[in-house]
């Protein structure tokens, strides 16, 4: 569903992709493009939708990557090119984020990277990517390899310690408490000890 209306979207014919939209759709390009838009609903998303295609001379939108990251989060990637009526022309990757609650597309979203698109969705799904419920995804992977980029694997259980070396001088428990001047002693016997291991192992 999202990849037909993306492909209606590209075409220009933005009421084929709004038709698969909720009423109430949020529209959001500002994490992509510094003059991008945050609207909601139909008529107000159709009008940014034709605000920026008419920005265009010459247009092509091409869809490269989709995968379902988690349940209702697409993340696509996306490729525009074209010379727009003000500026230089464009060839640039960009990543999508689309949410889809009970079959009508919630929310749209377009993100500077696929990984920072992937990074929103894990967001939205607490925190965590099952790397196993990424599915219906096509071309080269490249979203499933944002997503392992954003997700690290899962870091590899310590294994059991079956066996404490015992310490080699174990501390004895004390019976009494020490006053100053045998504390004082006890140390300088000790740094005389270390002094003399230290000089033996120098010779």
């Amino acid at each position: 569903m999202v990849r037909i209306a993306l492909q209606a979207y590209g075409n220009g014919d933005c009421e084929i992709a709004l038709a698969l939209a909720d009423p109430l759709i949020r529209w959001d390009e500002r994490p992509s493009r510094p003059d991008g838009d945050l609207v909601w609903g139909h008529d107000d998303v159709e009008r940014a939708m034709r605000r920026y295609l008419d920005s265009w001379e010459q247009y092509r939108f091409d869809l490269e990557d989709i995968a379902e990251v988690g349940p209702g989060k697409v993340v696509g990637i996306c490729r525009e090119r074209g010379r727009p009526k003000e500026g230089v022309a464009v060839d640039r990757r960009f990543g999508g984020l689309w949410v889809v609650e009970e079959s009508k597309i919630v929310s749209w979203a377009t993100y500077l990277t696929p990984k920072e698109a992937v990074r929103a969705a894990k967001e939205l799904l607490g925190g965590r990517l099952d790397q196993a419920q990424i599915k219906r995804s096509t071309g080269p992977q490249a979203v499933r390899q944002a997503a392992a980029s954003v997700e690290p694997p899962p870091a590899p259980e310590a294994a059991p310690v079956t066996e404490i070396a015992p310490a080699s001088e174990p501390e004895r428990p004390r019976t009494k408490v020490l006053t100053k001047s045998e504390e004082q002693k006890r140390a300088a016997r000790a740094r005389a000890k270390l002094r003399k291991r230290t000089s033996s192992q120098t010779a």
